[in-house]
């Protein structure tokens, strides 16, 4: 329970003086450089010539690295900080180190099992990963968790099977989407107006 020690702990958790604000400070700045990254992949993606890539993946790749660095941080000042964990699997994940990325997100859905951006998340790495039962029963989770957070992940299975290789892969999955959204309803409207 909150604040209840279990047997042999020496306290519950106490930050020291600082510590949150320290955790706050390396959180906020772990957000901009995800930010950043954002801002120069939806460059890449809609006006970069493919010869002129290299550059911007270059420096996407070293900002979601800046990302990981203040994340590590703020989770190393509050160990309880589970955004900042989702946030950290996420920045690990875009930085190409997906088990890494799974660590992260499995650290935030201890503190916090019902977050739902970190159960979106790890689903999305699960799916690079091939793991496509796990992320499946992710879903499952999000459906009656949050809606929207569901109807992304779906968007996210579709972008990525359009990149699979295997026929059977991509048939399985897509047939996965339609049917779940079908069940999801009218969420597009409700994601369009949030």
């Amino acid at each position: 329970g909150v604040g209840l020690s279990a047997p042999g702990d020496s306290a519950p958790h106490t930050p020291r003086v600082g510590q949150t604000q320290m955790a706050e400070k390396y959180y906020k700045e772990g957000l901009l450089h995800r930010d950043a990254a954002w801002v120069y992949e939806e460059k890449m993606a809609g006006t970069v010539e493919e010869k002129d890539r290299a550059p911007y993946a270059k420096f996407i790749q070293n900002t979601y690295k800046r990302a990981v660095a203040a994340f590590e941080k703020a989770v190393e000042e509050d160990p309880k900080f589970y955004q900042a964990y989702s946030s950290l699997g996420y920045a690990r994940r875009k930085a190409g180190d997906l088990e890494a990325a799974l660590a992260a997100y499995d650290l935030a859905l201890s503190l916090n099992p019902t977050y739902s951006e970190a159960v979106e998340y790890r689903a999305e790495a699960y799916f690079e990963l091939g793991r496509i039962e796990a992320a499946q029963k992710a879903y499952l989770i999000l459906e009656k968790l949050n809606k929207p957070y569901a109807s992304r992940l779906l968007a996210f299975a579709e972008k990525w099977v359009a990149g699979q290789e295997s026929e059977e892969t991509r048939v399985a999955v897509l047939t996965w989407v339609n049917e779940k959204r079908e069940t999801l309803g009218d969420v597009k409207e409700q994601i369009e107006k949030w």
